[in-house]
């Protein structure tokens, strides 16, 4: 019996790998296909991607399912693929993957969201029934990127963690200036690289003293070691270092999940073709950052002061970010800041130990959000590429597909009672009230910001008149962009109902094995005794009522009384132009950081140009002269080298005698 267990347990760990690295090939195999046979393909790249993108869903279904059907105690699997580096010490690199259930909430939310995106860029990616130019490029650019966040998700070390961050910012590079001869798209592709590098450098330097303090890179050592409190050489470790570590991973984290200050690469983003912002700017690459932290949940709990940065961080960007979307009037600019707000939710929740919470937004935000940029880009697709609202109205008769899809993942995203996004984002608002009534205030009013923005755009878009750019033959999108808005929609319905207590809280629980240890662990909940229907959902009800209240306020305002707006414009015009110019973080930066960079570069230029090679022109002048003085020696004619060897022989005869 013992015998047939073990066989039994080295054939699900060998099925376990199998499944993984079908993970990872499958999106690579299929980028790989999609870009070397694209004069075969041509418009028909779409379906490798499709397939392998499909496939990675499917391997990632059975990883999840292993794993919730996992006895208690080996939810969490190590695969070791081979040893890649071995270092001085006799330390090895290896390619591993660490298989868990955040791992398999992630994988999940990654493959399903991308599945669904590439299926709606099949219609998305055509003029007229046409493949736009760059077809199989764009398809290509999608399975790669699949390929780098599974990495990035998969990995059971540091290392592989980095090369996936790495991988996934140039994949996001290269989708978001996918239309490289648009030069605002170039521009924006070229301020996310260089944005992300800005946090990326202090992530790398985090990793780098990671190694330096525990002579190791892998997940595994890591933790064990923090949760000791050891150092590799057996001394304790000293608080300032973990803060240090924390604190430098977390650069990393506000750079690829666009927190402030390093979030003003997001909003421009948004230049990239709408498939890509809802793959990389909603569901996927800008989790990465969460998901960074609720990984390293051991080291960040350890430092009460990184976690007070965290949510500080996180309370500030999700206010920040709303209060900017309240003006914006180009929809998947609204929909770039309303990610930045909820990506400052998810920190907030990481802040306050509520890991759970943050990944529990994270997986519903995937589905609502993933809709909503859709919807955006089937209306961008029906309107020849217009979506600023101040030329759309009435949409709703025209597009009523993308109108239903786009209410429900408003509803969503305005934590409208009973939708995905109520549930998830209850959580967090708990959990900010209780750690402290400030961030839980913030939490609260971004909450009514949110839904208030949100309706704006819907009933400036969707409502009154019908109006739509001249010369638009406005037309419903096709069954490849509404099929995946519909399962979106579903997601955005009912993801959120596997988290709340009369389903058993099954998400929370299926997260427990990871989490309980490091935030669960670092701060225990305070059991409530005697509780009564207030205490236990009366901030529900209360944020249920905001989101309410803020709807109907958006409707009062733009749809039955318009007028205030205007008299709001003309009597807060300081404040309206602070917002419209986004607080003037970018001009900001411009001053100081881009133009001193500039003048710095010029002054370098001037210096190379002049002085370096002034200098190589004195040294060289020298010789110069000297060739030049003795260059009329040699003339060519053979008279004169014969008058010259005359004239040197009678000199040495003269010398001589």
């Amino acid at each position: 019996m013992v015998a047939n267990a073990r066989v039994a347990e080295r054939m699900s760990v060998e099925t376990l790998k199998l499944s993984c690295l079908v993970v990872l090939l499958a999106p690579l195999v299929a980028a790989v296909l999609a870009g070397a046979f694209s004069p075969v393909l041509r418009g028909r790249a779409h379906w490798p991607v499709i397939l392998g993108v499909g496939t990675s869903l499917a391997a990632a279904i059975h990883i999840a399912w292993q794993i919730f059907h996992a006895p208690s105690g080996n939810e969490t699997v190590y695969l070791v693929i081979y040893n890649w580096i071995t270092d001085s010490g006799g330390s090895s690199f290896k390619v591993d993957f660490l298989i868990d259930p955040l791992t398999a909430v992630m994988l999940l939310t990654v493959t399903g969201v991308s599945l669904l995106v590439v299926i709606y860029s099949r219609d998305y990616m055509r003029q007229h029934g046409h493949p736009e130019r760059g077809y199989e490029r764009f398809f290509a650019f999608l399975g790669l990127f699949v390929f780098a966040m599974c990495t990035l998700v998969l990995c059971g070390n540091f290392l592989l963690l980095y090369l996936g961050w790495e991988a996934v910012g140039l994949c996001s590079y290269l989708l978001i200036g996918f239309y490289y001869g648009k030069p605002a798209a170039a521009a924006a592709a070229k301020k996310a690289f260089l944005v992300n590098r800005v946090g990326d450098f202090g992530f790398g330097l985090g990793i780098l003293l990671i190694y330096l303090s525990f002579r190791t890179l892998d997940y595994r050592a890591v933790f064990a070691m923090v949760e000791q409190g050891l150092l590799a050489s057996g001394e304790t470790i000293p608080a300032a270092t973990l803060t240090t570590i924390a604190l430098l991973l977390l650069c990393g984290a506000c750079g690829k999940s666009a927190q402030l200050p390093l979030h003003v690469w997001l909003p421009d983003a948004m230049e990239g073709p709408s498939p890509v912002s809802a793959l990389i700017h909603a569901a996927t690459m800008v989790t990465a950052g969460v998901y960074m932290i609720a990984r390293c949940g051991a080291i960040f709990a350890a430092s009460e002061t990184a976690m007070v940065v965290v949510a500080i961080i996180g309370a500030a960007t999700a206010l920040f970010a709303a209060t900017i979307a309240l003006v914006q009037t180009d929809m998947k600019r609204i929909l770039a800041y309303s990610t930045i707000s909820q990506l400052g939710y998810m920190f907030l929740a990481l802040g306050v130990y509520a890991a759970d919470s943050a990944v529990f937004h994270l997986f519903t935000h995937a589905f609502f959000k993933a809709l909503l940029f859709l919807g955006a880009g089937s209306v961008m697709h029906a309107m020849g590429g217009v979506i600023d609202l101040r030329h759309l109205s009435g949409l709703r008769r025209v597009l009523p597909w993308t109108y239903a899809t786009f209410l429900i993942g408003s509803l969503a995203l305005a934590g409208f009672p009973l939708f995905s996004g109520f549930f998830s984002k209850d959580e967090i608002i708990h959990h900010a009230l209780a750690a402290h009534p400030v961030l839980g205030i913030m939490a609260l009013v971004t909450a009514a910001l949110t839904a208030f923005y949100t309706f704006r755009m819907v009933f400036l878009a969707f409502h009154g008149t019908t109006r739509v750019p001249e010369g638009v033959h406005a037309h419903e999108s096709g069954g490849w962009m509404l099929a995946p808005l519909c399962v979106l929609s579903v997601g955005a319905i009912a993801a959120g109902y596997v988290g709340v207590n009369f389903t058993g809280r099954t998400f929370q629980h299926f997260l427990a094995p990871v989490l309980s240890k490091t935030f669960a662990a670092a701060h225990p909940a305070t059991p409530v005794e005697h509780a009564t229907f207030w205490s236990s959902y009366g901030l529900m009800v209360l944020s249920g009522a905001i989101s309410i209240a803020a709807i109907a306020a958006a409707y009062v305002v733009y749809v039955r009384q318009p007028w205030i707006t205007g008299l709001i414009k003309a009597s807060a015009t300081g404040v309206y132009r602070l917002l419209w110019r986004k607080y003037y973080v970018d001009e900001l930066y411009d001053r100081a950081v881009i133009e001193p960079a500039r003048q710095t570069a010029r002054i370098c230029v001037g210096i190379d140009d002049y002085f370096v090679d002034g200098l190589i022109w004195v040294v060289t002048a020298i010789p110069r002269g000297v060739a030049y003085l003795l260059r009329g020696l040699q003339s060519g004619l053979m008279q004169t080298y014969a008058l010259s060897m005359v004239a040197g022989v009678a000199l040495i005869i003269w010398f001589v005698l």
